[in-house]
């Protein structure tokens, strides 16, 4: 089983499920082969296929985290603590202040931060098929060393801020890895249409 998890936060993570739904329908997921669990949240935006929950009870997700061969989740503290204390492959996806996804960019900070430590992290669809070709089980030893070092990020970039700029919030890579996902984002209509 393949599970998929936003978290409870009040902000949609509409382009997570919209690379899903991209993921489904050039059959990298297939929920015809394998069962796909999405864990929506506050999504309105809702991929084809796969069983959808807007929220599992706390026994209901751990049993979904056990049954699960993989795991795709948002970049939450919460998430990595639990899926840090797991057996199996995962993936992180941060969400981003840019996209309105959260208040801030805490979890792109901190994924870099995972990402020192061999954490897979997805910032574009073609990092989730890397990932699910290949799923690789990561151990991280202290993962509040992890927190502290995204704090120290998060603070340092405040502390140095611009007047913030939407499209130029993240360092050099990253912001270009953004602007490839937003004109990703625009095109998924058409590859729907053209399917």
């Amino acid at each position: 089983m393949i599970l998929i998890t936003v978290g409870t936060e009040k902000f949609p993570f509409n382009r997570l499920l919209q690379w899903i739904d991209y993921l489904i329908q050039q059959q990298f997921i297939n929920p015809q082969q394998e069962k796909v669990l999405i864990q929506y949240g506050s999504c309105t935006f809702l991929p084809q296929g796969g069983e959808k929950y807007q929220v599992l009870v706390e026994a209901d997700f751990k049993t979904m985290l056990d049954q699960a061969r993989l795991i795709i989740s948002h970049c939450g503290e919460g998430s990595f603590d639990i899926l840090a204390k797991l057996n199996k492959p995962f993936i992180l996806v941060p969400r981003s202040h840019g996209f309105d996804e959260h208040v801030d960019d805490h979890q792109v900070e901190l994924a870099q931060a995972l990402a020192e430590k061999g954490v897979p992290i997805a910032y574009t669809p073609g990092d989730l098929v890397r990932f699910l070709t290949n799923p690789v089980h990561v151990v991280v030893p202290a993962p509040s060393h992890c927190y502290a070092q995204a704090s120290q990020w998060l603070t340092q970039t405040a502390q140095t801020a611009q007047p913030p700029r939407r499209s130029s919030v993240y360092p050099g890579w990253i912001n270009a890895v953004v602007e490839f996902a937003k004109g990703l984002a625009r095109r998924l209509p058409d590859f729907a249409q053209e399917g």
